[in-house]
């Protein structure tokens, strides 16, 4: 198959697939990684977690330092650095899925697409491009980023109550 990105034709081969998503902001930014992992090389030498990060059916079994972990990762590799370079905004080659892979194959005219990118001061090669759809970004990235902040704002704040109540006790004395 052949497509343009502006004045860039690529021979692209389709290699996505079909999974299923569980219904959790966790698995779903997790599925993120999994998609930008499976873009770029990223692999075990970035962090030791990846494999476990990457492991959306699993989701219930992160860990507060691992989701942690899954919030920063994901927000360095947010798809404002992705945009354009690997992921592509682009309906028509999304088909009837919301998002989908290609091959790069060989580019001609001016070069828009890159064999590599930089993220967090390291140059990671690019595999793959990956279209998508709208819904796909809020339902993927901007939803789960926004729901896993808030929970975890939310667990700190509880953790800073259990403490004050924990140093409001300590200080009172009983009289008998």
């Amino acid at each position: 198959m052949a497509f343009a990105i502006g004045n860039v034709r690529l021979q692209v081969k389709e290699t996505g697939r079909t999974v299923t998503i569980p219904n959790d902001p966790r698995a779903k930014l997790m599925y993120y990684l999994d998609c930008v992992c499976s873009a770029l090389a990223l692999d075990s030498s970035d962090t030791q977690n990846i494999e476990r990060l990457r492991d959306y059916q699993n989701y219930r079994y992160l860990n507060e330092e691992q989701k942690s972990e899954l919030l920063i990762l994901c927000a360095m590799i947010s798809p404002d650095v992705l945009l354009n370079k690997v992921f592509f905004q682009n309906d028509e080659m999304c088909g009837d899925k919301s998002n989908n892979f290609y091959e790069i194959g060989t580019i001609s005219n001016r070069m828009l697409v890159s064999r590599s990118i930089v993220i967090g001061g390291q140059t990671r090669n690019i595999r793959k491009i990956m279209t998508f759809k709208m819904d796909w970004l809020r339902n993927y990235y901007i939803t789960p980023m926004q729901a896993i902040a808030r929970e975890m704002e939310e667990a700190e704040e509880r953790r800073r109550r259990a403490i004050a109540a924990r140093r409001r006790n300590d200080d009172s004395c009983i009289i008998l």
